[in-house]
């Protein structure tokens, strides 16, 4: 509570040393249009991320309940740290699908994605090489493309992590917690069968393992266009270029403030520094960010209260003793 205090308190510091008159004229100069433009694009990434999730877990489930999902995760990940709003996913998915299928499809969902996100963000790094390296000096140049490298750090981990068993390993932990030591003995074999899930996923459904890489690609890609939309809309004097260095720049700095205990506030401050570290108006930068924070809050706050509709009624309840290998996620003939 104190870090996101403390983070709202410095967001409203850059906004009143940006100017509240300048701010005004930003928002005037999106318009009705241009935030229908923005939203549209929010819109389209949680879509997207939805379809993703779907094919993982499909199980007789309207794609559109998976985009509902992944949207009210999304919201929740947006106010709270340390991705909240996967564990949200997997709950809403634990109905119809039963603990072991939704735990394993999260799962899977936010392993691919530490690499597609890396992957465009890397992409957009060599772009902006490619076409903006004349906007910024080598070194700085330099810095981005090599943090991008290490940006698939995380997709490494996670890799070796699930390779040795992580929801089985994590279990044996919380024996040892005080409070929660007295576990039943079935779910450290619900673990063990949620890691071979994620270990075989591509071995077994490698189509739909480059299916769902695709699909949150594109997602990811909306995020891009977004930053050159919004400046545009603001009337920067930023084209292309600037776009696609920002959004490269901004990806990296988003894995260190992953770590940080709060969520609003913190993404518009980093961004504060980043447009300053490429030399752009780092007073505008904020504002931008605000404005994306804003248009992605309400596209999924639009989405989000769908999920609470009864999507599942005509399915079969999930078995309290599922065989080895479940049907959603089971390869197909």
């Amino acid at each position: 509570m104190v870090a996101v205090t403390v983070a709202i308190a410095v967001l409203l510091w850059l906004l009143h040393r940006v100017g509240w008159s300048t701010i005004q004229h930003a928002l005037s100069s999106v318009g009705w249009t241009g935030a229908g433009i923005l939203v549209a694009l929010a819109i389209a990434e949680s879509c997207l991320d939805g379809a993703a999730l779907w094919t993982i877990v499909r199980a007789g489930l309207p794609w559109r309940f998976a985009v509902v999902v992944n949207a009210a995760g999304a919201l929740l990940n947006l106010v709270l740290p340390w991705d909240s709003g996967e564990v949200l996913k997997g709950s809403f998915l634990r109905k119809p699908l039963g603990s072991r299928d939704a735990i394993a499809g999260t799962i899977i969902w936010n392993y691919i994605f530490k690499i597609s996100r890396p992957a465009v963000s890397a992409l957009a790094a060599l772009v902006g090489w490619a076409i903006g390296r004349h906007l910024i000096d080598r070194f700085t140049m330099g810095l981005i493309l090599v943090a991008n490298l290490a940006a698939f750090a995380p997709y490494i981990f996670l890799r070796v992590v699930i390779r040795f068993g992580a929801a089985g390993g994590l279990l044996r932990i919380l024996r040892y917690i005080p409070g929660v030591r007295r576990h039943p003995a079935h779910w450290i074999e619900l673990a063990r069968t949620i890691d071979v899930q994620v270990r075989t996923f591509w071995r077994d459904r490698p189509a739909d393992y480059l299916r769902v890489f695709v699909l949150q690609a594109f997602a990811r890609s909306t995020g891009w266009l977004s930053i050159y939309a919004a400046f545009r809309l603001v009337g920067l004097p930023y084209g292309f270029p600037e776009a696609t260095l920002m959004y490269a720049t901004m990806n990296v700095a988003e894995y260190v403030i992953a770590v940080l205990p709060a969520r609003i506030g913190v993404s518009e401050g980093t961004a504060f520094f980043a447009f300053k570290f490429l030399g752009m108006n780092p007073s505008l930068g904020v504002v931008v960010y605000v404005i994306l924070r804003v248009r992605t809050i309400l596209a999924n706050g639009l989405l989000a209260p769908f999920v609470f509709l009864d999507w599942t009624s005509h399915l079969t309840p999930p078995s309290t003793s599922p065989p080895s290998i479940p049907p959603t996620l089971r390869p197909e003939p």
